[in-house]
């Protein structure tokens, strides 16, 4: 399968001038991988007025395979995860050594060991009672933000963050992240997969030479820090683009970001609201979940538009226990993997091998090679790593209030942040499917997903 048609406006997307910032807006289902795909093609074809190499960034390794895919060979085309590109980045300028890079166990431990050296320093507190998972995720925001002092850090507003700090818990917090860095430098380690974009920022003001990309496209932006969308903003030949495709409602790391907060100089934002993806029921059924009270809010979220296509209402199966919720993903998804696309999407890749066991399933990983041809079948893969893909089915496990929220996310950031970001990578599987979504559950549904007579239908197997 080939890259799809534009429909409606997503062709005028595509064409934007080849020059100057633009950010596109929209929600789930309305084309903005193949919008930034038909773009990112547009601006590599040597036949264009302005065109040059183009960097296409985007989320995760899946994606990049698909879009791949997608692009077949275009020259001066790249396509990679942020990641990918900052190590290939700085590696070409010299800021990398054999292995500089702390994994994310490594970081844990070496962020453990800061946390008890400072507060070895201080008597008893309440706040190094926190779960070390909560100094994990605000380093990684501090990173992402760019906030190299502690003045920055003292004055920054903490978007996306709903757990209160004040100054004198703040500046505790940042002895912990000085810490941290100075244990890291210690065990031989430059970087961690956070910071790397304050370093790609450094390297570039230092190089006067000509920039490295024309033009530089970001699809699934809102899952970018800040400081990874300037550091590519930085990259790009002033006199080429930058193109910002992103949706607000999917934002799933807590960064609370606004393409307002990169730098970006934008004239007009392109919104789009029409879904070519889900049918309506789907639709319906996540809007609902996006308007419910822990879900969070952006003026950048739009509102979706469900589509014309009614479709079945997506299916809440009540099982006894796990096995029985095993059992009923197995069974759906061996008769619908025989007529088209079904992913079973779990929210651990314990939860996935849990309910695969005995299929025979296409996995969707950090790592391994994807080759996406939409042949019928059964995939399986996390929330995470199925943003920006679509199938004909989605099959969610294990979906009970006692595995969502996640207990170590609530135990790590406590009970509001960890609905709000929880509820978002429901959301993210949901609009996952086409025509077909099955929920199961044992004991008591999450409070995540929303009620309401006529969203869903409800059975028993």
């Amino acid at each position: 399968m080939g890259l799809p048609e534009p429909v409606g406006r997503q062709s005028d997307v595509a064409y934007l001038p080849a020059a100057g910032h633009h950010v596109v807006l929209g929600t789930a289902g309305t084309g903005k991988t193949v919008m930034a795909m038909l773009r990112a093609l547009y601006l590599s074809d040597p036949g264009v007025s302005g065109s040059g190499r183009t960097l296409l960034v985007t989320y995760n390794n899946a994606l990049v395979s698909y879009l791949r895919h997608l692009s077949g060979k275009a020259d001066r085309l790249d396509i990679s995860t942020y990641a990918r590109f900052a190590r290939n980045f700085l590696h070409r300028r010299g800021g990398m050594r054999d292995q500089p890079i702390a994994s994310s166990p490594v970081r844990r431990r070496l962020i453990q060991s800061a946390l008890r050296a400072v507060a070895s320093r201080y008597g008893p507190h309440k706040l190094f009672e926190r779960d070390p998972g909560w100094f994990e995720d605000e380093i990684a925001w501090i990173s992402g933000m760019g906030l190299r002092t502690w003045e920055a850090y003292e004055a920054v507003d903490r978007l996306g963050r709903r757990t209160a700090l004040g100054v004198p818990l703040r500046r505790l917090v940042w002895e912990v992240a000085e810490e941290y860095r100075l244990h890291r430098t210690a065990a031989g380690l430059s970087y961690d997969w956070h910071d790397m974009a304050a370093s790609v920022r450094d390297h570039q003001a230092r190089d006067r030479g000509p920039r490295t990309y024309r033009h530089v496209i970001i699809d699934e932006g809102q899952d970018l820090s800040p400081e990874e969308i300037r550091s590519l903003a930085e990259v790009v030949d002033p006199e080429g683009s930058v193109t910002f495709f992103g949706d607000y409602a999917q934002q799933i790391y807590g960064q609370g970001m606004s393409w307002r907060a990169c730098g970006l100089k934008v004239a007009r934002v392109e919104m789009f609201k029409d879904n070519y993806r889900n049918s309506t029921a789907i639709a319906e059924f996540a809007i609902a979940l996006s308007r419910l009270p822990f879900f969070g809010r952006t003026d950048e979220l739009v509102p979706p538009v469900a589509p014309l296509s009614r479709g079945s209402l997506p299916t809440l199966v009540a099982c006894v226990d796990r096995a029985q919720e095993a059992a009923v993903i197995r069974s759906t998804a061996r008769q619908l993997g025989q007529v088209g696309t079904v992913v079973v999407l779990g929210r651990t890749w314990a939860d996935v091998d849990e309910a695969c066991a005995g299929l025979t399933v296409q996995r969707i990983e950090r790592g391994r090679q994807f080759s996406w041809d939409y042949a019928p079948g059964v995939y399986g893969t996390t929330y995470h790593s199925a943003k920006g893909l679509e199938f004909d089915t989605v099959l969610m496990p294990f979906c009970s209030e006692d595995t969502l929220p996640l207990p170590e996310v609530v135990r790590a950031l406590g009970v509001d942040d960890a609905a709000e970001r929880e509820s978002k990578l429901l959301y993210v599987g949901i609009t996952r499917a086409k025509s077909d979504l099955v929920i199961t559950y044992s004991g008591t549904r999450t409070h995540l997903l929303p009620g309401g007579d006529g969203l869903y239908a409800e059975v028993r197997p």
